[in-house]
């Protein structure tokens, strides 16, 4: 249940010792959470928010923090996460953007109306389809109505000094609160700013943990480990929901009416003034841009010019949205008749967000302003004072201008119209059933001359230097008859070949997203299935999902759903070890000891924590009729597995297949390299080359009995610069420790392939 808060006890406050510090805003986020002092960072990456987790886990793996740096295996497993820190009574923090705020969009209003103080900051970014990395508020409006404190930063001094205002608020009202700042304007931008010399300052201003004791008397404060006095948190409730709602008014009520007073608090501790809505220039001037975050930045120079020519304007930047502060925004605002109210959203088939507040506020007090509504930067699209100038210059001719669309009310700014004569032409052609058959004979045997004349299913893509990705994916594809549609998850393999408007796959493909290939695919060849009995699909298609770079950590629970289901499709794993797509951060099928962008080595931590995860292992328990794991430098073995895929697909069962995939990049060795280590992998047992059909496991490729076999520390010195250090006489232990676990492994295969039984 949502608990009552009482106003924090006021604190004699000082102006404290500040140092100039150079860094870009995902970095004063990590700045502010380190000086903070929380317990635990729940964390997923996801472009552009993931620096900021991976800044904290240096900090982690080099001692400056006692935080608990916990990866989850997806973004809504990362908020749960911190969910569970708050409930116990300790400090939570979380980064995100987009797609992966809307992946925790369920928890979201549940951690709001449990009360759970906490602070999220929403690096933001447009939402997809189709998938863009660049800025867009689409991903902050959706939370506006979660029951979230939002507050934003314009600057990447706002950007540290909003995580401190954030939590100070969050756990003096129990609601949790939102940083959002601009992706990539912000996120990445490099400024210089002040910061606090002694965290003891911001942890003084801040407060202690409302939740950290158990219940005192006449407190309020209470947490899910005070056994003395047990809670029960988020019971199932009926009528009686409708005053947990009240409450939460009641809250944001609370949180306007202590702003002002810790806004007042950090001026005297920083010397930087805060306020609901920042305005700049004329108030009473007849004409009013109102803009967020660095578009409010960027008009300002539009305000200068304008007030050098002898013209008269205004311009109004909100720094809070929830609590929505309308006295304010409307006092700001002031006497203006023409308000351009510029969104990097739109609100499709409405008016939108802001605008809509605005314009409600304005009615209510009878003022009749004209609003004009403009969505502008959405995708990352540049926003300057040139821009600005023309919004000003929109107002000013309003409501005589000949042009349709910009004489609409609503419209978008920057967007372009398509050329009608522009027709281009295929620049791949469609592959036959005929063209793709392997002609393999009955017993199986693959003839590897009829597979070198097979044309590819696709084409040029952009990968980089050495990718293993693309080897193994035309390598398995020789052993797949007639026609294919492709399914991709998020990753390497899909940025690097689908660039709009060009794509590099002559059959059919589809992108849902990080982890929602598998799925999708239930509800493709469901179709497939649907249409061939009905007649209307005379031809095999086999529904192919790729995934990598992670996916398989945050779409886990679906592939092992379609496992269970036994759907009829091939699911094909490139295992790269890591999230390369997003910057090399740690993955769970990573080894022990893996230097990742988020798994440091430091004096308190040695890279990655935990040994590699065992997909086939997992999915040997959903008994899925077809597993396998193949590697490119056995090509016949390779090939061989992809058509038992097809032929259990055929048969109407579902397939895995888990390929070794290099990342020259993020493994840091030379791209010629890339054979050598997997062969290396191979031998050492690291990615053993197995098959499990209907439970009955198979070695197919045994270094032991061919002599091959060598030690991880000879994979190891192959695979670059995130595993050399574990060469070192410092990792011998871990090493050995590697070692020992990768040797376990291989002879419980070993047994079990020598036993059906097992």
């Amino acid at each position: 249940m949502s608990q009552i808060a009482r106003p924090p006890n006021r604190i004699a406050l000082s102006h404290a010792i500040q140092v100039p510090w150079l860094g870009n805003g995902n970095e004063a986020v990590a700045k502010a959470i380190i000086d903070i002092g929380y317990d635990a960072e729940g964390y997923y990456p996801i472009t552009p928010s993931s620096d900021v987790g991976e800044v904290v886990s240096k900090a982690v793996a080099d001692g400056e923090t006692d935080l608990a740096f916990i990866i989850g295996t997806s973004e809504l497993a990362a908020l749960s996460i911190c969910a569970g820190v708050a409930v116990a009574g300790g400090r939570a923090v979380d980064v995100t953007s987009a797609n992966g705020l809307m992946l925790k969009a369920e928890q979201m209003p549940a951690i709001a109306g449990l009360g759970l103080p906490m602070v999220l900051n929403l690096s933001t970014r447009d939402v997809s389809a189709p998938l863009n990395i660049k800025n867009g508020h689409s991903d902050l409006y959706a939370a506006l109505g979660w029951g979230w404190i939002i507050l934003l930063a314009p600057t990447v001094q706002a950007a540290y000094d909003m995580n401190i205002i954030a939590i100070k608020v969050s756990e003096a009202v129990n609601l949790p609160a939102i940083v959002a700042y601009d992706g990539f304007y912000t996120s990445h931008a490099n400024r210089r700013i002040q910061v606090f010399r002694d965290q003891n300052d911001v942890r003084t201003f801040v407060g202690p943990p409302p939740f950290r004791k158990t219940l005192e008397a006449e407190s309020g404060r209470f947490n899910l480990l005070d056994v003395n006095h047990p809670r029960t948190f988020g019971p199932y409730m009926n009528d009686d929901l409708i005053n947990c709602k009240v409450q939460m008014d009641l809250k944001f009520e609370q949180a306007k009416e202590l702003l002002p007073r810790i806004f007042k608090e950090f001026a005297l501790l920083s010397g930087r003034h805060y306020d609901f809505v920042h305005q700049y220039g004329d108030r009473d001037a007849e004409r009013c841009l109102v803009v967020l975050n660095t578009a409010g930045e960027a008009a300002k120079d539009a305000v200068d010019e304008l007030k050098e020519k002898g013209e008269s304007v205004n311009l109004v930047v909100p720094i809070v949205l929830r609590p929505w502060p309308e006295d304010e925004i409307v006092a700001a605002i002031g006497g203006a008749k023409r308000i351009v109210v510029a969104e990097r959203a739109s609100q499709y088939g409405a008016s939108n967000y802001l605008a809509n507040e605005i314009g409600a506020a304005l009615q209510r007090r009878g003022n009749d302003a004209r609003i004009i509504q403009r969505t502008y930067g959405v995708g990352g699209l540049n926003f300057t004072g040139k821009d600005a100038l023309a919004m000003y210059d929109l107002a000013a001719r309003w409501p005589k201008l000949e042009d349709k669309d910009e004489a609409r009310t609503k419209w978008y700014y920057g967007a372009w119209a398509g050329d009608e004569n522009y027709h281009p032409l295929p620049t791949l052609k469609p592959l036959t059933a005929a063209e793709c058959s392997c002609n393999a004979g009955k017993d199986g045997k693959v003839n590897l001359r009829d597979l070198s004349s097979m044309p590819t299913r696709f084409d040029k893509h952009t990968a980089c230097p050495g990718c293993g990705i693309f080897t193994t994916l035309n390598l398995f594809l020789r052993g797949i008859d007639g026609h294919v549609v492709f399914l991709f998850n998020t990753g390497c393999g899909m940025v690097v070949t689908t660039g709009y408007p060009l794509t590099s796959f002559k059959v059919p493909y589809f992108h849902n997203l990080f982890h929602n290939g598998s799925s999708t695919a239930t509800g493709v060849v469901e179709m497939i299935k649907r249409y061939k009995a009905r007649g209307e699909i005379p031809e095999d298609i086999t529904a192919i999902v790729v995934t990598g770079d992670g996916g398989d950590d945050i779409g886990m629970d679906q592939v092992i759903g379609a496992a269970l289901r036994n759907d009829p499709f091939i699911l094909l794993e490139y295992d790269n070890k890591g999230y390369m797509n997003t910057g090399s951060q740690l993955c769970y099928t990573g080894f022990k000891g893996q230097r990742n962008s988020n798994a440091h080595l430091g004096a308190a931590q040695k890279g990655k924590l935990t040994h590699h995860k065992d997909i086939i292992e997992i999915l040997r328990g959903t008994f899925a009729p077809y597993l396998a794991t193949a590697a490119e430098l056995h090509a016949v073995d390779m090939i061989r597995k992809a058509r038992k895929a097809q032929a259990t697909v055929r048969a109407g069962g579902f397939a895995f297949v888990k390929a070794l995939s290099v990342c020259p990049l993020n493994w840091g060795m030379d791209e010629h390299v890339g054979p050598s280590a997997v062969e290396a992998m191979v031998n050492a047992c690291m990615h053993p080359l197995v098959e499990i059909e209907h439970g009955i496991t198979r070695v197919t490729i045994d270094p032991e009995k061919s002599g091959k076999k060598v030690p991880v520390s000879d994979a190891f010195r192959k695979m670059g610069g995130a595993y050399r250090h574990l060469l070192t006489p410092d990792y011998a232990p871990l090493l050995q420790e590697v070692q020992d676990e990768v040797d376990r492994r291989w002879m419980r295969l070993k047994a079990m392939s020598e036993n059906a039984l097992l």
